[in-house]
């Protein structure tokens, strides 16, 4: 698809800059700036003149993140806002500190006894904390409780920068992101465990996510794990898979098997790789970017390719589903944060048309599959009847 035909289809906002909100541009970076949903950006940013203290400042959707919702000081090495609720979650070394934003209020508090390589919050409940050895759940809410143990961290993640933790709806799935640098490239490797089975894969990818969507012929929605990556050819791949517990009467995915293929742009570098994944249910479509801010969507039906459209002239650090657009909300290392939004009605028209297209083509080879099984019965029968007037 040209760039020009994707720019009727979509739209990018620019709405502010970090840097209006007095963060130098130097702060701007993936470990500084952060957003567990759409509802709060929160920035971790200058230190305090000579002190070990740094500013922090969070940022509200109700206000397109124009304003400054809440600001304070910290000694903690890195700061979380709950994904809906106004908390905040400080990190300061081993030890972790909740707090409301409108009463001031310690809320709870824990600590670890190992070094933490990453942290996140995978539902409203629980953090998620990952340790050189171990990888481990603080149920916020309970009384007195310190991070259980979920299972050992493995020796492929140790050698890789973890980016990513997340887990489905439902808390029975989880993955876990580590990227490092191998030969010309990025790569990435991606920890999958089943909480219910006590299973463990690693497989070789870049970015994740769970979703749950509702495919058109199935009576019931369907828990989905998406995985995007990139190969040493410039190539990517994105998988749609379903994920048990099975719900009776659904039929699988079309494309749980099938493969979306992206061709990266080599004017984006050698180093370009998928960085996130989202899904929107109420569009039926997957988005994925690149660091170097390349936005590709795709039909989560059929797995046909709608779009593919740069978005920044920067690279992206974080994006999330906007979930009042169902487009995209990112963040640049230029400060800029940006809306990507669907043009609606030609959106719509754009994919029933490919989805059409792919369906077609998808026919078409299985009838060329029957008629070539039909011919190879045809010849099976014919040398069959030949050896039986001869026998």
């Amino acid at each position: 698809m040209h760039l020009t035909e994707a720019n009727v289809l979509i739209s990018v906002v620019d709405v502010v800059n970090l840097t209006d909100h007095n963060v130098p541009h130097s702060e701007i970076t993936w470990s500084r700036v952060s957003m567990t949903s759409d509802r709060w950006i929160c920035v971790r940013h200058s230190k305090i003149d000579s002190t070990k203290t740094f500013r922090w400042i969070v940022l509200d959707q109700e206000n397109d993140y124009k304003h400054i919702s809440y600001s304070g000081s910290t000694v903690a090495d890195s700061v979380l806002m709950h994904p809906s609720e106004p908390i905040i979650a400080f990190k300061a070394f081993k030890t972790f500190q909740v707090f409301n934003l409108d009463t001031k209020s310690l809320l709870c508090e824990t600590s670890h006894g190992e070094k933490v390589l990453f942290w996140t919050w995978l539902n409203s409940d629980v953090i998620g904390i990952i340790t050189e050895t171990a990888i481990c759940h603080w149920f916020v809410w309970k009384e007195e409780t310190s991070p259980k143990k979920v299972l050992n961290n493995h020796r492929r993640l140790k050698s890789t920068q973890i980016v990513s933790y997340k887990a489905d709806h439902a808390m029975r799935w989880l993955a876990i992101t580590g990227l490092f640098e191998e030969g010309n490239g990025i790569s990435g490797i991606i920890l999958v465990h089943s909480v219910s089975e006590n299973l463990t894969q690693c497989i070789s990818a870049h970015a994740v996510c769970f979703a749950e969507y509702h495919f058109q012929d199935n009576p019931y929605p369907s828990n989905v794990f998406c995985v995007a990556s990139r190969d040493t050819r410039s190539h990517g791949n994105i998988h749609v898979i379903e994920l048990h517990p099975y719900r009776k009467g659904n039929l699988a995915p079309k494309n749980t098997c099938d493969r979306i293929h992206v061709d990266f742009l080599d004017s984006f570098g050698k180093y370009d790789f998928p960085t996130t994944i989202q899904v929107s249910s109420r569009y039926g479509v997957l988005f994925m970017i690149t660091k170097y801010s390349v936005l590709y969507i795709c039909d989560m039906e059929t797995a046909a390719p709608l779009i593919c459209s740069g978005i920044s002239n920067d690279i992206i650090i974080t994006a999330t589903l906007n979930t009042k657009t169902q487009g995209i909300l990112g963040i640049s290392k230029d400060g800029m944060v940006i809306f990507v939004n669907l043009q609606k009605t030609k959106f719509v028209y754009k994919r029933k048309h490919a989805v059409k297209k792919n369906v077609q083509a998808s026919l078409s080879e299985e009838k060329k599959i029957l008629e070539v099984d039909k011919m190879t019965s045809d010849k099976c029968q014919s040398v069959h009847r030949k050896t039986n007037a001869s026998q």
